[in-house]
């Protein structure tokens, strides 16, 4: 497995690895860039099973053209050319389950989520989610749906900034619309990212037709 080893994650990846602890009976890695994600909880054995959930089915060959040179025999892992909003997690009642969705926008996340939270009145599962955009209005629908909070963080990566979100509906603390948890506001760069969501929200505000007051008070709060 020394090729494994030497894969390196980005920061954002990085930091949704470390946030996964062990326990689980299933994880399901989806849309993960190119599955490197899924590999190296797998090798890190996080989960009794992993799974590798993708849309895209030249991508899932290139996965399981990794998955049986490295794994050739191993029953622990399952590849799935699937919509994640059809994710087979019914199929095992008694397990423990995390599924991590990453790199989708936040809009397309609450309609997977709308198919998978009711799942979780019955079964067991922990969600890690970072939405591309779209970070108050997925906030929003979670709160809704009465989801909590296990931990949050900001990652900056390539100029870009993400969000990441555990969440559980069985345990946790509040969620915020706008995060507290995740930032560091002595940080130069989560000052920046801050000022530039307060920016794109009073942009938007010069449409007479959109009401995001509240939306820019709340962020404009936490300075």
């Amino acid at each position: 497995m020394s090729e494994l080893n030497k894969v390196k994650l980005g920061k954002r990846l990085s930091h949704i690895e470390a946030m996964v602890g062990q326990g689980y009976d299933h994880i399901w890695d989806c849309c993960c860039d190119h599955g490197l994600l899924g590999l190296l909880l797998l090798e890190k054995s996080k989960a009794t099973h992993i799974h590798f959930v993708d849309i895209v089915p030249n991508l899932l060959v290139e996965i399981e053209q990794k998955l049986n040179k490295y794994y050739q025999g191993k029953d622990n892992w399952f590849v799935h050319c699937l919509d994640v909003a059809e994710l087979p997690i019914t199929e095992y009642k008694q397990a423990k389950h995390l599924v991590i969705i990453a790199g989708v926008g936040g809009e397309l996340l609450i309609e997977l989520l709308t198919k998978l939270l009711p799942l979780t009145a019955t079964l067991n599962i922990e969600f890690i989610l970072s939405p591309v955009h779209h970070n108050y209005q997925l906030r929003s629908f979670l709160i809704k749906q009465n989801c909590a909070l296990l931990d949050e963080k900001l990652i900056e990566e390539n100029n870009r900034f993400y969000e990441l979100l555990f969440i559980s509906t069985r345990h946790g603390r509040p969620i915020s619309p706008v995060g507290d948890r995740m930032w560091d506001l002595d940080n130069i760069k989560h000052q920046d990212y801050l000022h530039k969501t307060i920016s794109h929200y009073q942009r938007i505000a010069k449409n007479p037709n959109i009401d995001v007051s509240e939306i820019i008070k709340s962020y404009q709060n936490l300075s």
